[in-house]
């Protein structure tokens, strides 16, 4: 029997959408295990537009960074009022940093979200991307 691939989607669209819908849909709390832990680097009015929007799904923002210190605090000031009165895994403070090396050390940060000058993209991105190393490595 040959199966068209409009066929084949059909019957598998159905079949998926119990895995698409948000976790939010299937149960009153999300699992601390199924928390992203984020950081932000670099809090101009892009990252701070994404920084509200993260706050407010299944997130934790752990730290930001930005050399600009009025901006840094800020950014930090936002976080610790949103999750000001919340208990459990909620509470406590975000750092803030002006070094992103510092905030992608951290062992507790699932990922970043990077919007600074374009000529950092890449530089940045690639500190991320890299595996941590551990005290007993040595460096090349």
């Amino acid at each position: 029997m040959k199966v068209s691939r409009r066929s084949f989607l059909a019957s598998t669209a159905a079949a998926s959408v119990p895995f698409i819908l948000p976790s939010r849909i299937w149960s009153a709390a999300t699992a601390p295990s199924n928390r992203l832990t984020m950081g932000f680097i670099g809090m101009g009015k892009q990252n701070g537009g994404l920084l509200n929007n993260f706050l407010r799904h299944d997130t934790r923002v752990l730290a930001v960074c930005d050399v600009d210190k009025t901006r840094r605090e800020n950014a930090v000031k936002i976080v610790n009022e949103f999750y000001q009165g919340q208990s459990g895994e909620n509470a406590g403070g975000c750092t803030g940093y002006s070094d992103f090396r510092e905030l992608i050390a951290r062992k507790d940060i699932d990922a970043v979200c990077i919007a600074t000058p374009d000529h950092w993209h890449a530089i940045i991105t690639l500190a991320a991307l890299r595996p941590a190393r551990t005290s007993t490595a040595k460096s090349p």
